[in-house]
């Protein structure tokens, strides 16, 4: 079976690696002049080197398994080096926290801290134990909504599951069911982010996102996060598959379908049309939706240009309503990010640092309601030379800084820059005495280099609502056409690294091994 895979994020490059492992004909079609997707790299100035997208590795047994099952073992590719501590907070009163993924000396610190915070610490990670059990079948399988029958060979769903991700909580009513000190509380809420969400709003099963990082550590690839696009990109080749650069898909072609009206046939690209068999799309689903109803015949193109959202998530408006959820769902967070060549390097520098704003809410009021840069965000600082002294040069660092932004057009980013770097004046970590070079990545930037429609980090709708918010997702394979699949952060399991890389399993288990 020959599977052409669009878009080479590490979502695509994971099923690719995976389906050609499993013999399949793969070919990846990317339209940026590298592979990578929202994972970029950058280099400024004399061996300053910037990750421009994710910054951590979790979970890192889902990487272990995808190259076992593929080949050689991680360890001949990659070279994985832990984070400590994960993360340095800075709270509005000054106060500063280092948190660690070892378990005693998280809890010291927060003792030391705030007394008492250590056994509300605990008790948080007790909750998300019990949350992550339940989010195993979950991450793993296949989308939870529509219910349906076990599979042969599949275990039945375990009720008590859907009582351990707490569906009657959001993130902040857990945070504050568990936690007594405030800034800890606003800790926790800031895991809603990395699905780019609002804590009011936001499952409470987003505590899973921050509990990883604790339970199984964070890592960092030797030589910076693109390495392991690298790594997938080598490990494809190996196993036959082929990566196309610069080669954009523009649209789709069909054929009648027998379990839906369609079938894709092929990606219609500027050389001419690439057949195949099937096809996984690691672009958004609105735009995978798009480029099939450019090939469909004009009865199937008006029908997809009015399903605004999977028919699996659909629901009564008085459902949804209460539920939480706006008509389309609510715009997710993009973010401004700079990346900084600095002289000097800290001796108590940590690869992550966190300034939040003394009123977290009007932060989200102001990025997600009004639509509008926040007049006090909170900044995310990542300094990779701490754990990986080769990415600047000696006697230098190269900070990444990252604020949570909307992603309308017309916003003045120069400004929003300054503002930003006096933000980090504020609170003590100034760089402009130090810079030698520095680069912007705006959300138009973001949509343009990706294809991330208005520069979306983390897919185009927030997961809001106590009990749709993490079924909302599309799933795996696409109801509108068969031979085609998805993956990537906007469709089930969800964003992150290992997320994306789960479900390019799923996709790969889905299609199954080639015959013959």
């Amino acid at each position: 079976m020959k599977v052409v895979v669009a878009g080479a994020g590490v979502g695509g490059l994971a099923a690719a690696v995976r389906l050609a492992a499993a013999d399949h004909r793969v070919v990846v079609l990317e339209r940026a002049p590298r592979p990578g997707g929202k994972a970029g790299r950058l280099e400024l100035g004399e061996g300053f080197r910037f990750d421009t997208g994710p910054s951590l590795l979790t979970m890192p047994f889902v990487l272990r398994d995808l190259f076992a099952a593929t080949g050689a073992p991680l360890e001949d590719e990659l070279e994985l080096l832990r984070v400590e501590p994960i993360t340095r907070y800075r709270f509005a009163d000054g106060s500063q926290l280092d948190l660690s993924a070892d378990l005693p000396v998280a809890l010291e610190a927060l003792e030391a801290w705030s007394p008492g915070t250590g056994a509300d610490w605990t008790r948080f990670l007790g909750v998300c134990a019990g949350m992550w059990r339940a989010a195993v079948p979950f991450l793993t399988g296949p989308p939870p909504w529509p219910p349906r029958r076990p599979r042969p060979g599949e275990a039945a769903p375990d009720p008590r599951d859907a009582l351990r991700v707490r569906p009657w909580h959001t993130l902040r009513s857990l945070a504050r069911g568990c936690t007594r000190d405030p800034r800890l509380r606003t800790l926790i809420e800031r895991f809603a982010t990395y699905a780019g969400a609002d804590p009011r709003r936001a499952p409470a099963a987003l505590a899973i996102a921050g509990y990883v990082e604790h339970a199984f550590g964070a890592w960092h690839p030797r030589g910076g996060l693109y390495e392991l696009v690298r790594a997938l990109v080598r490990r494809l080749e190996a196993l036959g598959g082929e990566v196309r650069c610069g080669c954009e898909v523009q649209g789709l072609t069909v054929a009648p379908g027998r379990r839906h009206a369609l079938r894709v046939t092929g990606a219609v690209t500027p050389a001419g049309v690439e057949t195949c068999d099937g096809l996984v799309s690691n672009l958004e689903p609105e735009v995978t939706r798009a480029l099939l109803g450019a090939g469909a015949p004009r009865r199937a193109r008006e029908r997809l240009a009015g399903r605004v959202m999977p028919a699996r998530v659909r629901g009564t408006a008085a459902a949804r309503a209460r539920a939480g959820v706006r008509p389309g769902g609510d715009p997710s967070v993009s973010g401004l990010a700079l990346m900084l060549a600095l002289r000097g390097r800290s001796d108590d520098l940590v690869h992550h640092r966190i300034a939040f704003p003394a009123d977290y809410d009007a932060e989200f009021d102001d990025v997600l309601v009004h639509r509008r840069p926040a007049r006090e965000p909170t900044v995310y600082l990542s300094s990779s030379c701490a754990t990986d002294p080769g990415e600047a040069p000696a006697g230098g660092e190269n900070l990444y800084v990252l604020v949570n932004a909307p992603g309308e057009a017309g916003q003045d980013w120069a400004a929003e820059e300054e503002r930003v770097l006096d933000r980090l004046a504020a609170v003590g970590w100034d760089p402009r005495p130090r810079l030698v070079a520095r680069a912007r990545r705006t959300p138009g930037d973001l949509e343009r280099e990706t294809g991330a429609t208005r520069g979306h980090i983390y897919g185009q709708v927030a997961p809001h609502g106590r009990l749709t918010g993490s079924l909302r997702r599309p799933g795996n394979r696409s109801p509108d056409a068969d031979g085609l699949w998805l993956v990537g952060g906007a469709v089930h399991p969800g964003g992150g690294l290992p997320l994306v890389m789960l479900g390019a399993q799923i996709v790969a288990r889905d299609i199954g091994a080639a015959s013959g």
